[in-house]
């Protein structure tokens, strides 16, 4: 082989060199690259938004604890629970001598999304004044998240002494079948 093949050989190797670096980087490195770089951003958006999340959190600690604390762990079918508010009205409005006029269930409010179901009654008492106000303020507990949302007060027309109330009650409860984690999320 002379001088002169030998160069050209050198150069052909050299070129070939070349040019498979030049296919490997264009097919094989850049489209890695650029896939490092997307990841990248989409990482540091996910920590971004986590951050977020957690700022939130913290700012929130104290609805999340005192919601730890309130939450009823038990839960009910909503016939269960309205049973059970209704035989609360009524035991604790003759424990205060107030007269039970009517107690009239209503529809409560349920739903897929809901973390809470409630159950509602209507309840019409007569009394005096101010042990109703009492059999109210026993009434409206959210620690036992219950509450009364309506009231309706109105004097009876033969006795001053005495009034008629009104008094829309309801109860929030976790439903049965609900599972521990996917409530106090």
């Amino acid at each position: 082989m002379s001088d002169r093949e030998k160069k050209l050989g050198i150069l052909v190797v050299i070129l070939v060199f070349v040019v498979v670096n030049l296919g490997v980087f264009k097919l094989w490195y850049l489209p890695r690259k650029e896939e490092a770089k997307s990841q990248a951003k989409e990482f540091a958006d996910m920590k971004k938004e986590a951050l977020e999340a957690i700022s939130a959190q913290d700012s929130r600690r104290a609805e999340i604890e005192w919601l730890e604390r309130s939450e009823q762990r038990q839960r009910k079918s909503s016939q269960k629970a309205l049973a059970d508010l209704e035989a609360l009205a009524n035991r604790e409005a003759k424990r205060r001598g107030l007269t039970v006029k009517r107690v009239k269930p209503m529809t409560g409010i349920e739903g897929d999304k809901l973390q809470f179901f409630r159950a509602r009654v209507e309840i019409e008492v007569s009394g005096r004044e101010q042990v109703l106000f009492q059999w109210i303020d026993r009434l409206n507990s959210p620690s036992e998240l219950r509450t009364a949302t309506s009231l309706r007060i109105n004097p009876k027309k033969d006795d001053d002494t005495q009034v008629d109330c009104a008094v829309v009650l309801e109860q929030w409860f976790v439903p049965e079948g609900r599972d521990e984690a996917e409530s106090t999320t």
